[in-house]
């Protein structure tokens, strides 16, 4: 932004050793069972989806002036020291006001433990929050003994040259980032990780002060020198290092939704040093077998991305772009959906450009930060964001302050820099039970405010409610799709791909049960009692069509018939079968949303229209049913956007309509006519 004690109740013949070893074992069996429960996020085209591939909004919080405090956050029209309001300048406050470095770090010590709780977690969940953002700072990754050296930079009895000679030296010596028991940064992402789980919230690591400072606000990253993060290589070695730590320690953490490799590069004299690094820093993380999505950040505060697109770089899997929106006296910036900025379209700030950035490289945008503002505008960007299926995290969460501000809470004064004496009021103000909550609360709440984060139902766990009303496909944990074989055989689970024959509508049954129409027959899947091979010939739903859609815990979902036998893959070597007892991979299948059921309303009544190809290249050929003469044909985007309508006068039979004009994606084809309609899912190539 610019501007636990444990105790190991053992027999007492055990020593403190194997206490430990038991202690640290538990908690990593406590981890892992938390990691594993959860449902990891990656990229789909330009979605962020979860294992069930049902897309996720991230519409979150940052925890600013936690790890690190930005000078504003911490006194309103606070001068600082020399002009600069850093962290750095805070402790050069209280230095001067005759602590001592005990002190001091005794202080901060209580800070990070009062001014984040599993309190203020649960109160950011029950208002809607499905994330946070943690933004971090490289210094808590440091031990109490090489943090101590850079405070002696901030006492002046040591050089910022000697304090750099050190760094490289602990470089050389693999002393970084290799104690974890004096790792501060990892006791609290541990502690928020847990909490945030408890609560089914996604956390996302944002490295918001880099080593060496990633540019000349100074504020951001707490630097002793700007930009020297590209001036000296061994800060850019260093950053990888922290990283190359992360991702082996996180690398199977569900509970992580992504990586915020560098936050807000500015005034960077080249976006080819952005790259470079961006460059590294990805595949260190891949190198470590870490899938984790990352976001990229651009220069001039995250949002230039020239010379950063997707295809500059190797590994262009689970990327994700990140836009920090905010508007201010010089950067005026509306919320509509459609403004955009015709000089530079790599720039993502107005809306415009994101969606279309987000179209031209087939990648998901998260707006990372965003606020600052009034609460109609701060509300406004919001709801908007969210209407073009872009998350966004509002920046802050807490700031000192006498009154209301533009963050979710304000802590009433005193404030740190007025010196010793309001200490220990500080550490009382800054807990969940003494914050003030600020106007912007109610502006921003998802749950107040009818924001929809998991459009399709989703949850922190993958979908937790069948779609109904929804056309999807399904896969196999063989990788492969089941399909209707046209309702001419039975069913397999063998397709490569998936066309026509392997779309089916999610549509109510009854008594909490759905049935499966594939979405160009209109002919039921059946689960033929479990008697012999699954089909989907039916016209009607009956008992033997009726399944009950079942989440798992790793995301996938599994489908029950009528008597009580589970549908299988058969691991695509056979026909279908809904006979088996118990739920193995075999009965476990991934889906997703490629389109709605939603037909037009009035007395046609659906009919099948056959058609063909799928995918489809430039040219779709369809048939409609005999006595059909004017009929509409209407094609849709994903956003619901009509893309195409023409009305055929022809007699029925068979017609050709060229798309070819049309750009390559998913859209449904819906063709009406007097007496019937039909609606479809197509796949333009």
């Amino acid at each position: 932004m610019r501007r636990r004690l444990l105790f190991c109740l053992l027999p007492t013949s055990w020593n403190t050793r194997a206490c430990g070893y038991w202690l640290a074992l538990a908690l990593l069996l406590n981890q892992t069972i938390l990691a594993q429960a959860q449902s990891f996020l990656h990229a789909a085209g330009p979605k962020i989806v979860n294992a069930a591939n049902q897309e996720v909004l991230l519409n979150g919080v940052n925890l600013g002036g936690w790890h690190l405090q930005e000078g504003y956050i911490i006194k309103p029209g606070w001068g600082g020291v020399n002009g600069k309001q850093t962290q750095g300048t805070v402790k050069q406050t209280l230095y001067a006001a005759g602590m001592s470095d005990a002190d001091v770090e005794a202080f901060y010590q209580s800070y990070r433990n009062n001014f984040i709780t599993k309190a203020d977690i649960d109160f950011l969940a029950s208002k809607g929050f499905n994330c946070i953002r943690l933004p971090l700072h490289y210094d808590l990754f440091l031990t109490p003994a090489q943090r101590a050296v850079r405070n002696n930079v901030l006492h002046g009895t040591t050089t910022y040259a000697s304090y750099v000679s050190s760094l490289s030296s602990w470089y050389t010596a693999n002393q970084l980032f290799t104690d974890p028991a004096n790792m501060e940064a990892l006791r609290l992402i541990d502690n928020v990780l847990t909490w945030c789980a408890a609560n089914n919230m996604y956390v996302v690591f944002d490295l918001h002060a880099a080593p060496g400072s990633q540019g000349t606000d100074v504020n951001i990253a707490d630097a002793l020198q700007p930009l020297d993060l590209w001036n000296q290589p061994v800060y850019q070695d260093i950053t990888v290092r922290l990283w190359e730590k992360l991702a082996a320690r996180y690398k199977n953490d569900a509970r992580v939704a992504m990586y915020d490799l560098i936050n807000e590069p500015n005034r960077v004299p080249s976006n080819q040093l952005i790259h470079d690094l961006s460059e590294r820093l990805i595949n260190a993380v891949r190198a470590q077998g870490d899938n984790h999505l990352l976001l990229l950040e651009g220069n001039g505060f995250g949002n230039d991305f020239n010379q950063l697109t997707k295809n500059t770089f190797t590994n262009q899997a689970n990327l994700v772009y990140n836009s920090h929106r905010y508007s201010g006296t010089g950067y005026l910036m509306d919320n509509n959906v459609g403004s955009t900025d015709p000089n530079n379209v790599n720039s993502l700030r107005t809306i415009g450009n994101l969606t279309r950035f987000r179209t031209t490289w087939n990648v998901p945008i998260w707006v990372g930060e965003t606020g600052e503002n009034t609460d109609t505008w701060m509300h406004d960007a919001a709801v908007n964001l969210n209407s073009v299926s872009i998350g966004w995290c509002h920046w802050t969460y807490k700031r000192f302050d006498g009154g209301n501000n533009a963050a979710l809470m304000h802590i009433p004064p005193p404030y740190i820099v007025d010196g010793p004496a309001g200490l220990p009021q500080v550490l009382t103000n800054i807990l969940f039970a003494n914050a003030v909550p600020n106007t912007a609360l109610a502006a921003l709440a998802p749950n107040q405010n009818s924001i929809v984060n998991y459009p399709d139902g989703g949850s922190y766990q993958g979908l937790t409610v069948a779609p109904l009303n929804r056309v999807v496909w399904l896969q196999g944990s063989n990788h492969k799709f089941v399909s209707s074989e046209g309702g001419y055989q039975a069913m397999t689970c063998s397709r490569a791909a998936y066309g026509a024959w392997e779309q089916f509508a999610v549509e109510a049954s009854g008594s909490g049960k759905v049935a499966l129409r594939n979405s160009v027959t209109n002919q039921y899947v059946s689960s033929e009692n479990g008697t012999q091979a699954m089909t989907c010939t039916r016209s009607t739903a009956g008992a033997t069509e009726q399944f009950d859609w079942i989440i798992n815990p790793d995301g996938t979902i599994s489908l029950r018939g009528s008597t009580g036998g589970y549908v299988s893959s058969e691991n695509g070597t056979q026909a279908m079968s809904c006979s088996r007892t118990a739920v193995s991979a075999s009965e476990k299948f991934l889906f997703g949303v490629v389109g709605s059921t939603a037909l037009a309303s009035g007395k046609a009544k659906a009919a099948p229209v056959g058609f063909y190809p799928n995918p489809v290249l430039n040219a779709l050929t369809y048939e409609v049913p005999s006595g059909v003469k004017t009929h509409r044909l209407t094609v849709v985007d994903t956003t619901g956007r009509e893309v195409l309508t023409q009305t055929c006068e022809a007699t029925a039979g068979q017609h050709t309509v060229d798309i070819s004009g049309l750009k390559s994606g998913l859209y449904v084809v819906r063709i009406a006519g007097a007496s019937f309609h039909s609606e479809f899912n197509i796949n333009k190539q």
